[in-house]
């Protein structure tokens, strides 16, 4: 009779955290459709200067996206991703050059969900562009900047020839070594910091799923709809 009584006890005993074991219910879900804008800020700087390929850069979400009414996307809703592709300017010629391509999302209480998206327009760089249909970013032209140091020391050469007059031969030597100087430089960097807006676009419906916690019996749980 004791050890009935003790059987009963503890199976009681292990029965109770079950009985009020917390679960999540699920009670259906939002799309939110492909081609809906995302308007986000960087949570950090990026340049070709010192990132890499493959190397990860998250954004933030600072306007809701709301769907009849209701709130899909809230306010801090964070993106994340990898530069898929870096370049840096070259000499004489070239520009800085970079895509950020954003992988998942991961809401305010947790729940995360991979989304397809590609960048539209970045607000912020001076003389940063996004161009094409994959959200390629590209720098600043250095071509203006070059010329300009170039003809600056060809005058300067000439000028200096003119004390001793041969001016021509002050026009070679300073323009010679103007170029070979710039030739050994790259030219800007590109550089978006931290702060930056970016808006991306959704290329593929994204699927949030509205999971709930709810304290149940674990006999209990039961799936909406079924």
């Amino acid at each position: 009779m004791v050890k009935r009584i003790s059987l009963a006890v503890l199976l009681a005993a292990i029965a109770i955290p079950f009985a009020s074991a917390e679960t999540l219910v699920k009670v259906g879900s939002v799309s939110v459709p492909a081609g809906t804008m995302l308007h986000c800020r960087t949570n950090q700087t990026v340049t070709t200067m010192l990132n890499k390929q493959w190397d990860a850069f998250s954004i933030s979400v600072t306007e809701p996206v709301t769907l009849n009414g209701q709130v899909a996307i809230p306010v801090g809703a964070l993106l994340t991703g990898r530069i898929s592709l870096i370049e840096r300017p070259g000499r004489i010629k070239g520009v800085g050059q970079m895509r950020l391509n954003v992988e998942r999302i991961t809401l305010p209480d947790g729940r995360g969900f991979p989304l397809a998206a590609t960048l539209i327009t970045a607000y912020g760089p001076e003389n940063v562009k996004v161009v094409g249909s994959e959200g390629l970013v590209k720098g600043p032209n250095s071509h203006r900047p070059d010329f300009e140091e170039i003809g600056a020391g060809t005058v300067g050469g000439t000028l200096l020839g003119l004390m001793f007059a041969h001016p021509i031969v002050g026009a070679t030597i300073g323009l010679t070594a103007t170029t070979v100087d710039r030739m050994r430089r790259r030219g800007k960097e590109l550089t978006i910091p931290i702060g930056t807006q970016l808006n991306y676009q959704l290329t593929r419906e994204l699927a949030i799923s509205r999971d709930v916690p709810r304290t149940t019996a674990s006999n209990e749980v039961q799936i909406a709809g079924e």
